[in-house]
């Protein structure tokens, strides 16, 4: 059993039952996507972007999809987590947290209209997909983890069908930002993109994330075996995802195929490419398995750090952002547009945007259990939906 997060970091006010491991994960997330949003082309001066540094290089195209892949799955977790973990709740209690969980996918789509007047916002996916898992909760880990592989076929030949067959539907104009509010006769319209193709395919491509997020998260995340297992079996399942795209691309000669195919038209072998020049990220069936064993890989292994005490000081300052991620990701936006977004960055500014997050989160978590927006939407969830304090870490 972990021991309580206050009698190692007790200068801060952090739920007692949180899972510190959890929020690092976020913090990472939080991380590739500033290194996705904040390009670097040089290690002490913004460069052209053809003349990279080739780690900066790498780390950008390795990145580019990951981090809010690893966001998605991390939802699961937290509905799972918000509706009891690995004990699910039962009658009223249960009403309660699906109701609650409803009302926090609405919060969640108004808060990314917001952000969209600033720039694009993948949060109204996250919020269609919170609402998505609700029929789901009840099932147990294994079916759970069986369905989201069930998935994974389907969701990835899904986008490869549309550029085929309907490339008109990548073209529908929809309003954006808060004039969604204001155009209902193309609500529809807006609905539809936001369900079956909006932000490159970002809602179908969740599904088999969110199930797996929902069935890590109805593991006993307290119990040390089980972290180990997830540890030992991440390893595993990335690494093997790894040896399956090689062995894909260059002994079968996928890799041909993919390069001979003229956009926007998608080649099934793409499907066992990892993301990148190859393969979108919606497309990729082994992109996905990779990043569920890097999710366990990366939960069991923090999870199990957290819980000594020499660790939780040294991961505060990450834990203490990831409780706070939804406000940096939209901070960050918000940022980027103030600043003009010129899309060129040096390392060293980026490494001080990181710097900036995580003094800041550890100054903020001193005083405050909630970032801005994490506390205004605490504060919607239990005006709307009354009810037992919630004791459960998300």
């Amino acid at each position: 059993m972990t021991s309580p997060v206050t009698s190692t970091v007790d200068a801060h006010e952090v739920p007692k039952n949180r899972l510190l491991g959890v929020d690092a994960v976020r913090a990472i997330a939080i991380i590739g996507v500033f290194v996705m949003h904040f390009p670097m082309t040089g290690w002490l001066h913004a460069g052209p972007p053809a003349e990279s540094p080739g780690f900066l290089h790498w780390l950008s195209t390795e990145t580019s999809s990951r981090a809010m892949t690893l966001f998605v799955l991390l939802a699961g977790v937290s509905i799972a987590l918000m509706t009891g973990g690995s004990k699910p709740y039962t009658g009223r209690r249960m009403t309660t947290a699906l109701l609650r969980v409803a009302v926090r996918a609405v919060a969640l789509f108004l808060i990314s209209l917001c952000i969209d007047e600033f720039g694009p916002s993948v949060i109204a996916y996250y919020a269609v997909l919170l609402l998505f898992l609700i029929p789901f909760t009840r099932l147990r880990p294994r079916t759970l983890f069986a369905l989201s592989a069930a998935t994974v076929p389907l969701v990835t030949l899904y986008p490869i069908w549309v550029f085929t067959t309907h490339t008109d539907w990548m073209r529908a104009e929809t309003p954006n930002g808060l004039a969604v509010l204001t155009h209902p006769g193309q609500w529809g319209d807006y609905l539809f993109s936001l369900v079956f193709t909006g932000g490159g395919f970002q809602t179908v491509y969740g599904v088999p994330l969110v199930l797996a997020g929902l069935a890590i998260g109805r593991l006993d995340l307290r119990s040390q075996a089980v972290r180990l297992r997830m540890l030992i079996v991440g390893a595993c399942v990335a690494v093997g995802a790894c040896v399956v795209a090689w062995l894909a691309l260059y002994p079968l000669g996928f890799s041909a195929a993919i390069d001979k195919a003229e956009p926007p038209t998608m080649p099934w072998q793409a499907l066992f490419a990892m993301p990148g020049e190859r393969s979108l990220y919606a497309t990729s069936a082994v992109g996905i398995t990779f990043m569920v064993g890097v999710a366990l890989l990366l939960l069991g292994g923090l999870l199990m750090l957290t819980d000594r005490r020499n660790w939780q000081r040294v991961l505060w300052p990450l834990a203490a952002a990831g409780g706070m991620a939804m406000t940096w990701y939209a901070g960050h936006i918000v940022y980027l547009k103030a600043v003009g977004n010129p899309h060129a960055y040096s390392a060293v500014y980026f490494l001080a945007v990181v710097a900036v997050t995580l003094v800041v989160s550890v100054l903020w978590r001193r005083w405050l259990q909630r970032g801005p927006l994490e506390w205004l939407v605490h504060k919607v969830i239990v005006t709307v939906v009354p009810g037992p304090r919630r004791t459960a870490a998300v």
